[in-house]
């Protein structure tokens, strides 16, 4: 049984043995000529929207394409090529109501290359200092007429004051070619060929 014992215990060294060395010089081999970059979170990236996006037609879970229009670098290190596919989602809609507009989000999830490599990517479209696009206060509907006295003037004068009573919402549009901006919420690794 001590033989058996002593058998399996140095049989099972040298598997583990071996399975630890193969990995680590397969991923040393594979990556030699290739240097990891960063990208930071914080970033902003640019993109093209492929059609309508309306909060008055789309659901939540909708899948939303956006073209790169530029070549994006990192340093000297192109990152993003030109014409890479965007892929996002609806992750919000909020419907118009009296006195605001509708307001949804989108979180871009992958990257897709010209040749077909595919990176995941945690962004999310940004507009006007915020990630809900739209959601804006609507204008008065409605003004009162209020007498007003400058100083020792007896004789008053009607202004119109903004009342309370706002126009109803509309739906918030990102038309089909317009650029979007996106802002990257965690930091996003890739690797690039050495020169």
């Amino acid at each position: 049984m001590k033989r058996f014992l002593s058998s399996f215990f140095i049989l099972f060294l040298c598997i583990s043995g071996f399975l630890c060395f193969v990995p680590k010089s397969y991923g040393e081999t594979h990556l030699r000529n290739y240097k990891s970059i960063k990208l930071a979170k914080g970033s902003f990236l640019k993109a093209i929207s492929q059609r309508d996006i309306s909060t008055s037609t789309v659901k939540v879970g909708d899948i939303q394409y956006f073209t790169n229009p530029e070549d994006v670098f990192v340093g000297e290190s192109k990152i993003i090529p030109k014409n890479s596919i965007y892929l996002g989602e609806i992750e919000q809609v909020i419907e118009a109501v009296e006195g605001i507009n509708a307001s949804m989000k989108i979180k871009i999830y992958k990257v897709i290359t010209p040749d077909r490599k595919e990176y995941a990517i945690d962004a999310n479209v940004f507009r006007n200092g915020s990630t809900n696009i739209g959601g804006e206060l609507t204008e008065v509907a409605y003004y009162t007429r209020i007498p007003h006295y400058a100083g020792t003037w007896k004789k008053g004068v009607l202004q119109f004051v903004p009342t309370s009573i706002h126009a109803m919402g509309r739906p918030t549009v990102i038309r089909a070619g317009d650029e979007v901006t996106f802002i990257i919420n965690s930091d996003m690794g890739l690797y690039s060929p050495k020169k």
